[in-house]
C-alpha cells in the first residue's frame, strides 16, 4: 500500500457501474472511506467486495454531496484527505506530484490536479470566483502551479486540519457550488487553493448516477437552489432576490416555449430552475440567510 498520509474519501450514489474503475484507482491506498448516499442499486455490495480495505458507510437517506464528504472526513486520521468522485481516477505518479506540491507550498490548503476527459480534452478545472467578471475565452492550461479561487471539486487534496478548521463543506449546499464555497472559505482563512497542471486526473463527468429525466430535473433543481444560496451568502439577499425574480420570469416564458418546440434538454433545465425558485428552501434563505463565520469575514471577498 502507498500514501499512508492520505485518506481517500469518495461519495457514491447509484454508482454500481463505476465501482470497478474506482476500485482499480484505490487499490494502492491504505486508507479509503466511501460514503454511499442511499443507493438503491448494487453500489454498496460491490464496493465491499471490490475494496475490502475500505470503510463503507451506507447512509439511510441521501444527505447530499457535502454532508456525505464531511462524514467521510470525520473518519480520517491522516494529515491529508483526497476527495475523489467515483467517476474520476488518478495515477500514483499524479498523486505523488500533488503531495510534493503540498510540501513545496505549506500555506496551501487545497491542491487539485488538471482534469482531462477520456478523449484527451482538458476540462475547466480552475477559474475566478463566481462573482468576478471574466472574459469568454478558451480554457488555457497554466504553465505551472497557480492559485485560484475555484477548483473543480472532483479531485481535491486537502489538509485535514484546515478542512476541519473551516468547518468542511457547508451542508446547506445539497449539490453544486459546495466546492466553490469551500475554496472561497479556505482562501479567506489565509490558505491558498492551488492547481498543479502537471498532475493529471481522468474525469468521465456525469457518470455518478444513471441517466434519467427525473435525475436531470433533480440536478437542475439543486443547481439553481445552490446558486441562490451562494449568491445570498457572498453577495447579499438583495442580489439573490433580484436573481430569483429574473429566474421566475424566465421560467414562465421559457417552459411553455421549449415544450412547444420539443426541446427536452432546455425544458428540463427551466423546469428544475423554476421549481427551485418556487420551493420553500429558496424562500427560507431570506428567513435564515447563510452566514460566513467570523474568521472568514476578516478577509475581503475580492
Amino acid at each position: 500500500m502507498q500514501f499512508p498520509e492520505i485518506t481517500v474519501v469518495s461519495v457514491t450514489y447509484q454508482s454500481a457501474g463505476l465501482v470497478p474503475q474506482l476500485a482499480d484507482c484505490l487499490r494502492l491506498f491504505a486508507h479509503v472511506v466511501v460514503v454511499d448516499n442511499a443507493s438503491t442499486d448494487a453500489t454498496v455490495a460491490r464496493l465491499r467486495e471490490a475494496l475490502p480495505q475500505a470503510v463503507v458507510m451506507a447512509n439511510p437517506r441521501n444527505l447530499g454531496f457535502g454532508a456525505a464528504n464531511n462524514l467521510g472526513v470525520q473518519a480520517a486520521k491522516t494529515p491529508f484527505v483526497l476527495l475523489l468522485n467515483p467517476d474520476c481516477s488518478i495515477t500514483p505518479e499524479a498523486m505523488q506530484l500533488l503531495l510534493d506540491t503540498a510540501q513545496q507550498y505549506p500555506q496551501a490548503g487545497i491542491i487539485a490536479p488538471q482534469s482531462w476527459t477520456p478523449s484527451g480534452q482538458a476540462q475547466l478545472t480552475y477559474r475566478p470566483a463566481f462573482y468576478e467578471k471574466r472574459r469568454s475565452a478558451p480554457y488555457v492550461l497554466p504553465d505551472g502551479v497557480c492559485s485560484s479561487k475555484w477548483l473543480l471539486g472532483n479531485c481535491l487534496l486537502i489538509r485535514t486540519d484546515l478542512y476541519r478548521a473551516i468547518g468542511g463543506f457547508d451542508e446547506g449546499f445539497f449539490l453544486y457550488y459546495e466546492d466553490e464555497d469551500l475554496c472561497l472559505r479556505m482562501g479567506r482563512s489565509g490558505h491558498e487553493c492551488l492547481l498543479q497542471p502537471a498532475a493529471r486526473a481522468q474525469h468521465r463527468g456525469g457518470g455518478s448516477s444513471r441517466p434519467d429525466w427525473r435525475i436531470d430535473v433533480f440536478k437542475q433543481y439543486h443547481y439553481a437552489l445552490s446558486r441562490q444560496r451562494i449568491r445570498a451568502k457572498y453577495l447579499g439577499l438583495g442580489h439573490a432576490a433580484t436573481c430569483q425574480i429574473k429566474a421566475l420570469a424566465g421560467f414562465l416564458l421559457a417552459t411553455p416555449l421549449y415544450a412547444l418546440l420539443l426541446r427536452k434538454k432546455h425544458l428540463l433545465k427551466w423546469l428544475g430552475w423554476g421549481l427551485a425558485m418556487l420551493s420553500p428552501a429558496a424562500f427560507a434563505l431570506y428567513i435564515r440567510p447563510p452566514a460566513l463565520s467570523a474568521s472568514v469575514l476578516e478577509s475581503d471577498p475580492g
